[in-house]
């Protein structure tokens, strides 16, 4: 039977994790509020916006986001390398698919980080394996 004291120690790994998934998608929604942003800006200095439809936007962004955001869960890597990647990545793609009209080339990091995943899937099932046979 478990103490108290493990009971608590699991409770609290659980919240964690929680906290760092609402951080996950708060960064997901980081390419619609800087479109959103730019735009606003834009049209705020009386220059073009960029004309992107706001359904176009959202769609798009969530499209490239949560696959990334879930294949990335999966990894096995330090938290602190999951942030800063997922990061440089949301900025990359906001930056080339929005900005500069390069979608192809915005899409290469998702499938580097599914290339990595792959990699990695041996050992991920093994450690699932492993969890539920403790369980």
């Amino acid at each position: 039977m478990k103490t108290l004291q493990q009971k608590n120690d699991e409770h609290s790994k659980l919240i964690a994790k929680e906290r760092h998934s609402a951080v996950y998608l708060a960064l997901a929604l980081f390419p619609i509020f800087v479109i959103f942003g730019y735009d606003f800006y834009r049209g705020f200095v009386g220059a073009e916006a960029l004309g992107f439809h706001p359904g176009l936007v959202v769609l798009g962004s969530l499209l490239f986001a949560l696959p990334l955001l879930a294949i990335g869960q999966m990894l096995i890597l330090p938290s602190w390398l999951k942030l800063t990647s997922y990061v440089c990545i949301q900025i990359l793609f906001a930056s080339l698919w929005f900005l500069d009209g390069f979608l192809w080339l915005a899409l290469i990091p998702l499938i580097v980080v599914f290339g990595i995943l792959q990699y990695q899937l041996p050992v991920i099932r093994n450690s699932v394996d492993q969890n539920e046979n403790a369980t």
